[in-house]
C-alpha cells in the first residue's frame, strides 16, 4: 500500500507539471443576429500534429470552454445544424477576460443531419445525443465497454451493465437493430471497439412508431452505429489460450451487418473464471415478456424457478467452467417485414466453497453456527426467441414473438454444521428440468392524427419439477417428521408446479392537442396454477417410504383473475410535464386444497402520478408516486410442509391477502456538456402495508417458516448520488449508494423488527498522460449494519484499487489491476486483509490483426474473500474461496 501511494503521488506530480501551462479559454457562439446558439460544437486542432487538442459544447448562453496551452497556435472549428461551419486560426493568451465570439451564418442549402453529424463530436437533437467515438477515445480500446467508459456521463460496471446520466440502459441496438434482446453485457464484452463510429443515447426510448405522439416511456437505449467500412463484411475476433494445470480459453465473435441482414455469433469455452454467459444472464433472458398489468398498478409474481442456485462469479467461486454458443439474427426481407431472434446454449460446471459464521436472531443461549460448505453447480440450458414485425406504414405495426426455454439444473452441496456442540454432516442435492414457452401478439394502429388503438395479448406455459435430496448424519426435524431409518438419514422432497398465464390489454389514445393526450385501457390477467408435493424417506438398500402425514402433502389448484380499467392524462405546461392516472381493478383469487376452498375478491382503485420539470436539455427533476397492489402465487398458498434445507421447513398460508405498496421516487439529472460537470441523484421510498412476511418457529437450530400478512408496515428507503467532472486529462468522480430496509416478522411468538442499513461510497480518479500512461484510482468504503430483536452486528470493508496501463516500445502494452481489501467484523472485532492483483502483457504490431498476450490472475494467490448478508432470522458473514493463481498465454486474431 505504501508503494501504491508513493507511485500515485509521483504520477500526479508529473501530471501537474505536464498541465501547468494550460489555460481555460472561454468563448461564445452566436448567429448573425447575435442570438446565442446552444449545443454548437467547437474544436481546437493542433496545427502541428493536426489532431484535436480540445473540444467544447455551448450552453444556453452560447458559451464554450476549451483547455489549451497558452501562446500555441490552434485551428478552431465550430459547427451547428443549419449553419455554415466556421474555421479560424488563433493563439490563446494568458488573459481571456473578454470571451472570444464566433459568428455562424445560416446555410441556405440546409445540410442534412447525417452530413452534419460526421463533423460534430456531440450532437443533441431532442431526446437523442450522438457522440462521435473517435473524439473521446485514444485508439487503445479493445471492446465496446472501453469506448463507453470514455464518453461523458457514462458508467460501465464489471458485469457490463451501462448507466447514462445515472440511469440504467435498458436496451442496446446496433445500427438500429436489437443486439441479443438489447442485452448490454453481451454487447459491451464482445463488440470490438474499432468498429464503433458513433454512440447514440436514445432517451424516452420507444420503438413503436404509431405511439410516437403519445410516448410515456422513461427508458434509455443505446444505438451503436458502425463504421461504413465494417458493413457488408464479416468482422470480429478469435482468441485461444492455454496455461499450466490445464487452463484453457477459447473465444470467438463474428458479426455481419448490412441493411437487410444482421448476424451475430458468440462462442466461448474456458475454465479461467471468465463467464461469457452467467446464470444471472440466463434467468434474465428467460424472464419472458413484461406484464401489461404492471403499467396499471398491479403485479402478480410467479415464483422464480432458479431454486436459489448461487450465482458463480470470479469473486466467490473456487472453480469456473463455462461453455457458450449464442446466435442473434435480424432479417429485413422487405420494407414492411422484419424477422429477428436469438438462440443461446450454455453449459456450466462451477464449484463454490465458503465458511460462514451465522447468528440466529432471538435465540436464547446458543445462537452461533459455523457452517462450512462446498457446492457444485451444473447447468445445461437453452433459450430461443423468434420475433416477427410487420410495419406496412408508420401508422400500423403488428408484432409477434415466441420465447422458449429448457434447462437441466443441479446443485450438490457438502456442508458441515457446528452448533451447540453438535456436528452435522450434510449432503443436499437440488435438481430440476424446467420448461417454459411464451407467446405474445401486439398490434398498434394510428387511425388518424388524433386517435390511436392498440391490442396486446400473451400466453405463458411454465413447468417446474424441483427435487430436493437431503442426507444428514443427525436426524432432521425429529419433532415433526416421523423417520424410521438410522443415520445417515435421507429425505426426498418432490414438488411439481404448472402455470398457465394469459394476459390481454386494449388501449385507446386520444390526442387532444399538442400538449395533452388521454389514454383509456381495459385488460385482464388470468393465471391457473397447480402444485403437488410429497415427502419420502429413502432407507438403506434404496427403498422409499412415503411420509403419509397429511401435513407433508400438497395437492393445490390456484386461480388468479384481475380485470381492470385505467385512465391516464398527460399534459405539458411549458417545461413542466404532469401525468396522473387512475387504475380500477377487480380481483378474484381462489385456492383449493385438502378439500377446502379459500380465496377472496376485492375492488381497488390505484392512483399514480408522474411529474417532471426540465430546467434545460438534460437538466431535470422528476417525481413518481403510485400505489401498487402486489399478489403472490401458489407456492405461498400451499399449506403442506416443504423441506427446503437441512434446518428449514416451509408451510404456505391459504389465507394470505395481497400487499399494498406506496412508492415515491425523486430523481435529479444535470448533464452539463459546457463544463463537463455532471450530477445525478435519486431518493426512493416504499411503504409496504400488509406485506407478506413470516412467522418463524425455532426448535434449536431448526425452524419452520409460514408466510403471513404482517400488521406493521415494512419500509424501504434508498438513494444514490453521483458527481463527475472532466478536466483536460483528468476525470474525477464521487458515487454514493445507500439503502435502509425495515422488515417485521414474528420469531418464536415474539414480534421482531429487523433493520438493515447498507452504504457504499466510492471516489475515482482517471487520467492519461502523453498517450502512453493511463491510471485509474478508486477508493470504496462499504458499510453494513444489521439488527434484529436482541441481536445486531456491523461490517465494514475499505477497498482502494488501481489500474495502470502503460504503452512502451512499439506495440507493447502492460496492464496491472490491483485491489486491496480490509474487511472488519465489528461484532467480533475480527478483521481480514486480502488483496487481489491481475496483470497482462500484450503485443500487437501496428496495423496487424494478430495480438499476443501473457496474463497472470490472482498473482498474490489469495484464497478467500469476505462478504456478509442478512435475512429475516439470521446475520451471516462469509469467507468465499476463490480460484488460485494461474497463468495464461493467448493469441487473438481480428477477422
Amino acid at each position: 500500500m505504501k508503494k501504491l501511494i508513493l507511485i500515485t503521488i509521483l504520477f500526479f506530480s508529473f501530471a501537474q507539471v505536464s498541465a501547468q501551462d494550460k489555460i481555460v479559454y472561454i468563448g461564445e457562439v452566436r448567429d448573425s443576429l447575435g442570438a446565442p446558439l446552444q449545443f454548437a460544437n467547437v474544436l481546437a486542432i493542433d496545427t502541428i500534429t493536426n489532431k484535436m487538442a480540445s473540444f467544447g459544447v455551448t450552453n444556453q448562453q452560447g458559451q464554450f470552454r476549451l483547455s489549451l496551452v497558452s501562446n500555441k497556435t490552434y485551428k478552431f472549428q465550430a459547427t451547428f445544424i443549419g449553419y455554415l461551419p466556421f474555421e479560424g486560426v488563433f493563439t490563446p493568451k494568458e488573459s481571456n477576460s473578454i470571451p472570444y465570439r464566433i459568428t455562424l451564418k445560416n446555410d441556405v442549402t440546409q445540410l442534412t443531419d447525417v452530413e452534419v453529424v460526421q463533423e460534430m463530436p456531440v450532437l443533441i437533437q431532442g431526446d437523442t445525443i450522438t457522440y462521435k467515438a473517435e473524439v473521446f477515445t485514444d485508439g487503445n480500446e479493445r471492446k465496446l465497454e472501453d469506448v463507453l467508459e470514455d464518453l461523458p456521463g457514462f458508467e460501465v460496471d464489471e458485469d457490463g451493465g451501462v448507466k447514462v446520466q445515472g440511469k440504467d440502459v435498458s436496451k442496446l441496438l446496433v445500427d438500429g437493430k436489437e443486439f441479443f434482446e438489447g442485452d448490454t453485457r453481451l454487447a459491451t464484452k464482445n463488440l470490438p471497439a474499432n468498429v464503433v463510429d458513433k454512440v447514440q443515447v436514445l432517451q424516452n426510448f420507444n420503438d413503436i412508431s404509431p405511439l410516437s405522439g403519445v410516448n410515456n416511456s422513461e427508458e434509455i437505449a443505446l444505438n451503436i452505429q458502425l463504421k461504413e467500412d465494417k458493413k457488408n463484411i464479416v468482422f470480429g475476433d478469435i482468441e485461444v489460450g492455454g496455461g499450466p494445470e490445464g487452463r484453457y480459453l477459447g473465444h470467438g465473435n463474428a458479426f455481419y451487418y448490412n441493411p437487410k441482414t444482421n448476424i451475430n455469433l458468440i462462442a466461448d469455452a474456458n475454465n479461467v473464471g471468465m463467464p461469457a454467459f452467467t446464470m444471472r444472464d440466463f434467468f434474465r433472458f428467460s424472464g419472458g415478456f413484461s406484464s401489461f398489468s404492471r403499467g396499471a398498478g398491479s403485479s402478480f409474481n410467479v415464483t422464480s424457478n432458479s431454486l436459489g442456485i448461487p450465482m458463480a462469479e470470479r469473486d466467490n467461486a473456487r472453480e469456473l467452467n463455462n461453455q457458450l454458443a449464442a446466435l442473434n439474427y435480424n432479417f429485413t426481407p422487405s420494407d414492411s417485414w422484419r424477422i429477428s431472434g436469438f438462440a443461446i446454449g450454455s453449459k456450466v460446471d462451477n464449484t463454490l466453497g465458503s465458511v460462514s459464521q451465522r447468528t440466529y436472531i432471538l435465540q436464547p443461549g446458543d445462537n452461533q453456527e459455523l457452517l462450512a460448505s462446498q457446492t457444485d453447480v451444473r447447468s445445461t440450458s437453452g433459450i430461443g426467441k423468434l420475433g416477427l414485425k410487420y410495419v406496412p406504414n408508420p401508422n400500423l405495426q403488428i408484432d409477434y414473438a415466441a420465447l422458449g426455454r429448457i434447462s437441466d439444473l443441479e446443485t450438490i452441496s457438502n456442508q458441515r454444521s457446528a452448533f451447540a456442540g453438535d456436528v452435522n454432516e450434510i449432503v443436499d442435492t437440488n435438481t430440476q428440468r424446467p420448461v417454459s414457452v411464451e407467446q405474445q401478439l401486439r398490434g398498434f394502429w394510428a387511425a388518424n392524427d388524433k386517435d390511436i388503438l392498440s391490442f396486446e395479448g400473451s400466453y405463458k406455459y411454465q413447468f417446474q419439477d424441483p427435487l430436493f435430496d437431503l442426507l444428514t448424519t443427525q436426524q432432521p426435524f425429529s419433532a415433526l417428521i416421523p423417520i424410521t431409518g438410522t443415520s445417515p438419514y435421507n429425505l426426498l422432497q418432490f414438488k411439481e408446479v404448472t402455470t398457465h398465464n394469459q394476459e390481454a390489454a386494449l388501449n385507446y389514445y386520444r390526442i387532444l392537442n399538442k400538449t395533452n393526450h388521454i389514454n383509456f385501457r381495459v385488460g385482464n390477467v388470468f393465471s391457473k396454477q397447480t402444485l403437488t408435493s410429497e415427502l419420502v424417506e429413502q432407507v438403506s438398500g434404496g427403498g422409499q417410504v412415503p411420509i403419509d402425514e397429511p401435513q407433508f402433502q400438497n395437492d393445490v389448484d390456484f386461480t388468479f383473475r384481475d380485470f381492470y380499467a385505467s385512465l391516464l392524462w398527460k399534459t405539458k405546461w411549458g417545461d413542466f410535464e404532469f401525468t396522473p392516472s387512475l387504475n380500477l381493478h377487480y380481483y378474484d383469487i381462489e385456492n383449493r386444497q385438502l378439500g377446502d376452498v379459500n380465496g377472496f375478491n376485492k375492488t381497488l382503485l390505484l392512483p399514480a402520478v408522474n411529474a417532471r420539470y426540465s430546467f434545460r436539455q438534460s437538466h431535470s427533476l422528476s417525481l413518481n408516486y403510485d400505489i401498487r397492489a402486489d399478489f403472490t402465487d401458489i407456492q405461498n398458498f400451499a399449506q403442506g410442509i416443504i423441506v427446503r434445507s437441512y434446518n428449514n421447513l416451509f408451510a404456505g398460508n391459504p389465507m394470505l391477502r395481497n400487499s399494498m405498496y406506496h412508492n415515491v421516487a425523486l430523481n435529479y439529472v444535470n448533464f452539463n456538456m459546457y463544463n463537463f460537470l455532471n450530477i445525478y441523484g435519486g431518493l426512493n421510498y416504499s411503504q409496504r402495508l400488509d406485506d407478506v412476511s413470516s412467522i418463524i418457529q425455532f426448535d434449536g437450530l431448526e425452524r419452520i417458516n409460514v408466510p403471513i400478512n404482517i400488521d406493521e408496515a415494512n419500509e424501504v428507503i434508498s438513494g444514490f448520488a453521483s458527481i463527475d467532472k472532466r478536466f483536460d486529462a483528468l476525470r474525477v468522480g464521487l458515487n454514493a449508494n445507500w439503502s435502509r430496509n425495515i422488515t417485521n416478522n414474528i420469531i418464536s411468538d415474539t414480534r421482531n423488527r429487523n433493520n438493515a442499513f447498507n452504504q457504499s461510497y466510492k471516489g475515482t480518479l482517471n487520467t492519461r498522460l502523453w498517450k502512453i500512461f493511463q491510471l485509474q484510482l478508486a477508493y470504496q468504503v462499504s458499510l453494513s449494519d444489521y439488527s434484529g430483536q436482541g441481536n445486531s452486528n456491523s461490517f465494514a470493508n475499505h477497498q482502494p484499487s488501481a489500474n495502470l496501463e502503460f504503452d512502451f516500445l512499439k506495440g507493447f502494452t502492460f496492464e496491472v489491476d490491483y485491489q486491496y481489501n480490509n474487511y472488519v467484523n465489528n461484532g467480533t472485532g475480527n478483521s481480514q486483509v486480502y488483496d487481489l492483483m491481475d496483470a497482462q502483457l500484450r503485443y500487437r504490431k501496428e496495423g496487424s490483426p494478430w495480438e499476443f498476450k501473457v496474463e497472470g490472475m490472482n498473482l498474490f494467490n489469495t484464497r478467500g474473500v469476505r462478504l456478509d448478508s442478512f435475512n429475516s432470522s439470521l446475520i451471516s458473514t462469509y469467507e468465499y474461496f476463490i480460484q488460485k493463481r494461474y497463468w495464461l498465454f493467448t493469441v487473438m486474431f481480428d477477422l
